[in-house]
C-alpha cells in the first residue's frame, strides 16, 4: 500500500520536500516539491516548483511543473511553465502560460528527477 501524504484544506507547508510518496494537497504547498503524484484538490493551492510522475490539478497551482502525466480538472488553474509528457485537460480548465512543452521520449522526465535523489 503507497503512503499519501495529506495537507488539510486548514494547513499550510513552506520548504522543500522530496520522496517517492503521493500528496493530497487540500491547504498551501509553498515551495519545491519531488514527488511520485500531486494531487491538488480544488481547495489546495500550489505556489513553487513541482516535479512528479503525475500532476493532478484541480484547484490552483502558480508553478513550474515537470511531469510525464498532467490532468487539469475542470475547476483547475495552472500559472506557470509547464514540460509534460501526457496531457488530459478538461472543459474549463486554465492554463495561463506562453511556456508548455512536450517532451516526446517516454519516461524522460521521470528518470531525470530520479537520478537527482
Amino acid at each position: 500500500m503507497k503512503n499519501v501524504i495529506k495537507i488539510k484544506e486548514d494547513s499550510q507547508f513552506k520548504g522543500v520536500y522530496s520522496g517517492s510518496n503521493d500528496m493530497d494537497l487540500y491547504g498551501h504547498f509553498d515551495g519545491v516539491l519531488q514527488i511520485n503524484t500531486l494531487y491538488v484538490k480544488s481547495t489546495g493551492v500550489f505556489t513553487g516548483k513541482v516535479s512528479a510522475q503525475t500532476v493532478i490539478v484541480e484547484g490552483e497551482v502558480s508553478a513550474d511543473i515537470e511531469t510525464e502525466n498532467l490532468n487539469l480538472k475542470a475547476t483547475g488553474v495552472i500559472d506557470g511553465d509547464v514540460v509534460y509528457r501526457n496531457l488530459l485537460i478538461e472543459s474549463g480548465g486554465v492554463i495561463k502560460s506562453s511556456n508548455v512543452h512536450n517532451v516526446s521520449k517516454p519516461k524522460i522526465i521521470y528518470k531525470k528527477l530520479n537520478s537527482t535523489s
